[in-house]
C-alpha cells in the first residue's frame, strides 16, 4: 500500500533539471517540482539548475537528463548553471530555451512545426516549434524549399508584387542561359528580359579580378564570361538562379564598368529601382570574400537534433538553438553586448553600408547564412529551423520582426539604422543611401541636402554621435550634416526652441542624392554664447581651478568614456560636450584647448533630484546646444564641430539655460 502511495506522489512530479514528467520508478530528489507544467514558473521568470541535477537525475535513471547530458557532452558544452526560460515574457523573447551560462550558448526543445500544438506545453513548459536542418544550404532539399518560399510570395504577397508589371530594367545584366551553359553573356539594353535578379555582397580581392572595365566590356558582350572567371560564390549564386528559372542577374562589380566615372555616376544613381524591381536579391550574408562558397554544410556536431522524448505521438529533439536576426535588431543596438551572438560573425554582409539599402529597398532576400536560409520580403521571415515561424505576435510585434517600407520609416530612424553599417571609402556615406533617400522623396516632396531634408530640419538638424568621435573623414560634406562623420548617430527628438532656420544654398555636381557637393551652406538664427573649448589634461586642469561651489564634487568628475575629456567654459560655468570628430589629434581640424568656441543654443533638457533630508525636489534645467567654431568673421560663417546637452563635469553640476540666456545674443550664422 505505502509502495503505491510514494508511486501515485512521483507521477506528480516533475524532473527538476529536464522539466519532463518524473517516472514513476525514479526516486526523487529535491531539484523536483510538483504540479503541472505551468507550475515551474511561478515563482521566477527562469528556472535554474546545475550541471550536477542533470547527472544525478540520469544517475537515478531519468532518461531524458541522460540524453540531454550526452549531447552537451558530444557538443563539447562545459557549463555549471543553467536556466530553463519560457519564452513570452514581457518584452522579452518569444522562443522559449535552455540557457547555458557559462558557455554562453542556448539550446531548445522542438517538434516539427507540422505536428506542433500549444497543448504540447503541458508535457513541458519550454517546448517550441521548429525544424531539423541537415545536409547542405545548396542541396536538392533546400534550393526547393526557397522555391517553396519563392512561388507563395509570387502568389501572395500583394506588398511584394507591387512592381509587377512595370517597365524599369538596369542597363546592363548577365544572361545565365540554361542549366548546363558554360559560360554567361552581358547584354545591354536586353528586351527580351521578363525578370532578374540582384546580388548583394561584400567585395573583396577577388571581386576586383572580375570588375567589369572599359577594358573588356566590348569582349563579354561579344563572346560572354566563361562560369571558371568568376569567384565561387558567385559560381554558387548563378547555380541558385538556374534552378530557381531567373535567367538574368545585375551585379554591381560586374554590370557598372567600374572605371568609368560618369557610367559609375549613372548606375549607381539608378540603385534604388535595380533593388526595388528584382525578383529576388540574393544575398551572400555569411561570406566575407568572393572565393567562400555561397554554401554551408550541417552535418557536424553543432547540429545534432537528438530525439530524447515522444509528446502525443510526436518527437521532440533537443539541440542548440541557431542565431537569428529581426528587424527590431537592426533598429536598436543590433546585438550591443549580447553573449549569444556575434552578428560580425554570423552575418558579416548586414554590418556594410551599402548593404543598408539593398536589404530595405529589395521586395525578396534570400540570405545565405552559415547554419541555414533565411528568406525576407515584405511580409514574412521564415528560416529553415522553423525559428522565424515560432514568434509570437504579441510579444515580438510585426513592425519590430519585418522591415518597414522606407515611406513608413522617420528619416531620423533611417540615419540611425545606416549610421551603425560600415564603409570601406568614407565619400560612399552618401552614395550609399542614395537609394532611399530617392525612395523617401517620391513620397514627401522636398529638397535634399547632404543627408537631411529641408522642410523637415529640426527633426534631424541637431544630430550627436552616441560613441566616441573618430577622425574626421575627408571630402566635401558640410559639417552640419551627420553624413560629415564616422560612427552611430542619433537626432535630437524633444523640442527645439529659440533658433530658426532662414534657409540653404546647396549645390551638387550631377545628382543631389550622390552628394558630390559644389557649395553647401544654412543660415540658421538663435541665441549665441562665446566659450572656451579644452580637452585632455587641460580640461582636468581647468575645473580644479575652480571655486569648488562652481566645480561641484571632484570626485564624482563624469566619465566621457575611453578616458576622453572634452568641456567647454562658458563664463563661470563648464560642461562636457560630444566632440563630432578627435578635434584634439594633431592635423587636418585640430582645436587647441583654450580656443575660442561658439554655442547656438536650440533645446533643454530638464531633470530633478530629490533632498533626502528636506524631502524637496530641485529641478534643473540646462541648455542644449550646437559648438561652433568661427572660419570667417566677416561672413559670420561657422563649422559645427560638436553638440553639448548641458551636463556638467560632475553629476550635480549643469550649464544653466537661464544664465546661457542671460549672456546670449541672437545671431544669425552661416553653418558650412
Amino acid at each position: 500500500m505505502l509502495k503505491a502511495i510514494r508511486s501515485l506522489a512521483r507521477r506528480r512530479r516533475r524532473c527538476g533539471a529536464c522539466l519532463f514528467a518524473l517516472d514513476p520508478a525514479c526516486e526523487p530528489l529535491k531539484v523536483d517540482i510538483g504540479g503541472d507544467s505551468g507550475a515551474v514558473f511561478l515563482m521566477s521568470d527562469y528556472h535554474e539548475v546545475l550541471y550536477e541535477d542533470f547527472v544525478k537525475s540520469a544517475d537515478r535513471g531519468c532518461g531524458r537528463c541522460k540524453k540531454i547530458i550526452s549531447t552537451l557532452g558530444t557538443c563539447d558544452v562545459n557549463f555549471t548553471t543553467a536556466r530553463w526560460w519560457p519564452g513570452q515574457l514581457s518584452g522579452g523573447e518569444a522562443r522559449p530555451y535552455l540557457e547555458l551560462v557559462e558557455a554562453h550558448q542556448k539550446f531548445e526543445l522542438c517538434v516539427s512545426t507540422s505536428s506542433f500544438s500549444r497543448n504540447m506545453s503541458a508535457a513541458h513548459p519550454c517546448i517550441c516549434r521548429g525544424d531539423r536542418v541537415a545536409g547542405n544550404t545548396g542541396d536538392t532539399d533546400a534550393l526547393g524549399q526557397v522555391a517553396g518560399w519563392f512561388a507563395a510570395c509570387r502568389a501572395n504577397h500583394k506588398q511584394c508584387n507591387a512592381m509587377q508589371g512595370t517597365s524599369f530594367q538596369p542597363t546592363r545584366l548577365l544572361f545565365l542561359g540554361d542549366k548546363d551553359a558554360r559560360t554567361t553573356r552581358l547584354v545591354e539594353n536586353d528586351t527580351t528580359c521578363t525578370g532578374y535578379a540582384a546580388l548583394s555582397h561584400r567585395w573583396s580581392e577577388e571581386t576586383q579580378r572580375v570588375r567589369l572595365e572599359r577594358g573588356n566590356l566590348a569582349q563579354r558582350k561579344q563572346h560572354g564570361i566563361s562560369l571558371g572567371e568568376f569567384p565561387q560564390m558567385m559560381r554558387d549564386v548563378i547555380h541558385v538562379l538556374r534552378q530557381l528559372g531567373i535567367l538574368y542577374v545585375w551585379i554591381d562589380c560586374m554590370c557598372i564598368v567600374q572605371d568609368d566615372k560618369d557610367d559609375w555616376r549613372r548606375e549607381a544613381a539608378t540603385m534604388a529601382s535595380i533593388y526595388a524591381h528584382a525578383e529576388l536579391t540574393v544575398a551572400a550574408t555569411w561570406c566575407t570574400s568572393s572565393a567562400q562558397s555561397l554554401f554551408c554544410d550541417r552535418n557536424g556536431d553543432g547540429y545534432l537534433a537528438v530525439d530524447i522524448a515522444d509528446v502525443k505521438g510526436q518527437s521532440v529533439f533537443f539541440r542548440r538553438m541557431l542565431p537569428h536576426f529581426t528587424w527590431q535588431d537592426i533598429a536598436q543596438d543590433w546585438f550591443a553586448n549580447d553573449d549569444f551572438v556575434n552578428p560580425e560573425r554570423e552575418w558579416p554582409l548586414l554590418a556594410r553600408g551599402w548593404v543598408y539599402q539593398e536589404q530595405l529597398l529589395s521586395r525578396r532576400m534570400l540570405h545565405f547564412s552559415r547554419h541555414e536560409l533565411l528568406w525576407e520580403c515584405n511580409e514574412k521571415m521564415k528560416c529553415q529551423c522553423g525559428w522565424h515561424t515560432s514568434q509570437d505576435s504579441s510579444v515580438l510585434p510585426l513592425a519590430s520582426r519585418y522591415k518597414q517600407p522606407v515611406v513608413s520609416k522617420e528619416w531620423s530612424q533611417i540615419i540611425k539604422e545606416y549610421s551603425k553599417r560600415d564603409l570601406t571609402f568614407s565619400t560612399d556615406k552618401l552614395p550609399a543611401l542614395a537609394g532611399i533617400a530617392k525612395s523617401f522623396s517620391s513620397q514627401a516632396a522636398a529638397k535634399y541636402l547632404c543627408g537631411l531634408w529641408e522642410e523637415h530640419l529640426e527633426q534631424c538638424f541637431f544630430w550627436y554621435l552616441t560613441g566616441s568621435a573618430r577622425a574626421r573623414p575627408s571630402g566635401k560634406v558640410p559639417t552640419w550634416s551627420w553624413a560629415s562623420v564616422s560612427g552611430n548617430v542619433d537626432c535630437w527628438q524633444s523640442s527645439i526652441e529659440n533658433v530658426e532656420f532662414l534657409g540653404s544654398d546647396v549645390t551638387y555636381y550631377g545628382d543631389a542624392y550622390m552628394g558630390e557637393v559644389r557649395e553647401a551652406k544654412i543660415v540658421i538664427s538663435g541665441p549665441v554664447v562665446p566659450a572656451t573649448i579644452h580637452h585632455g589634461q587641460s580640461w582636468y586642469d581647468c575645473i580644479k581651478s575652480a571655486p569648488a561651489s562652481i566645480q561641484g564634487d571632484p570626485g564624482r568628475l563624469r566619465s566621457q568614456g575611453n578616458g576622453e575629456a572634452f568641456g567647454l567654459k562658458v563664463e563661470d560655468q563648464f560642461a562636457t560636450f560630444q566632440p563630432d570628430y578627435q578635434l584634439d589629434e594633431p592635423g587636418h581640424g585640430f582645436i587647441p584647448s583654450g580656443s575660442q568656441v561658439w554655442c547656438l543654443s536650440f533645446g533643454r533638457v530638464t531633470s530633478s533630484t530629490r533632498d533626502p533630508e528636506k524631502g524637496l525636489f530641485d529641478e534643473r534645467v540646462a541648455v542644449c546646444c550646437l559648438v561652433l567654431r568661427c572660419v570667417d568673421e566677416g561672413e559670420s560663417m561657422y563649422e559645427r564641430i560638436g553638440l553639448c546637452q548641458g551636463s556638467g563635469p560632475t553629476d550635480d553640476t549643469h550649464l544653466d539655460l537661464d544664465k546661457f540666456l542671460t549672456l546670449s545674443q541672437k545671431r544669425q550664422l552661416t553653418l558650412v
